[in-house]
């Protein structure tokens, strides 16, 4: 039991009240992925997960674009401090993340990234976990 101050018909009072153990963590499912909305590509949908995923027009990319103004590596998603970043890997025609030229930075449900005129969506869905 805990004591506790509340004031009641402008007095004082202690009150007792029952400590309740919080959970230090709630389990929380995640899903995270990026959509792709431009017109001259494949419409897809690519699950994001603990594995870094590579972007640009090499072969060697996770997510390929054969596309004139995306480099052979323009960018780069990963999973750091339970959140989903992404990085420009010094593009020649930059990466944008909701408008805004970027070099890193943590993606938020919704954000719309460029990259050399190709046009994603970040997705994030967290549900709490039944017990």
């Amino acid at each position: 039991m805990t004591k506790w101050a509340e004031k009641r018909d402008g007095f004082t009072t202690t009150v007792e009240m029952v400590r309740v153990n919080i959970p230090e963590s709630v389990p929380v499912r995640e899903r995270a992925y990026l959509q792709i909305l431009s017109p001259q590509e494949r419409k897809r949908v690519i699950e994001l997960g603990e594995k870094d995923i590579v972007i640009g027009r090499s072969p060697e990319c996770d997510i390929r674009f054969i596309v004139e103004n995306v480099s052979r590596k323009h960018a780069r998603v990963f999973f750091h401090n339970e959140e989903f970043m992404i990085e420009d890997l010094e593009s020649t025609n930059g990466l944008f993340v909701n408008g805004v030229k970027i070099v890193r930075c943590a993606l938020r449900n919704n954000d719309q990234i460029d990259l050399g005129g190709v046009k994603l969506l970040f997705n994030e869905e967290k549900r709490l976990q039944p017990r």
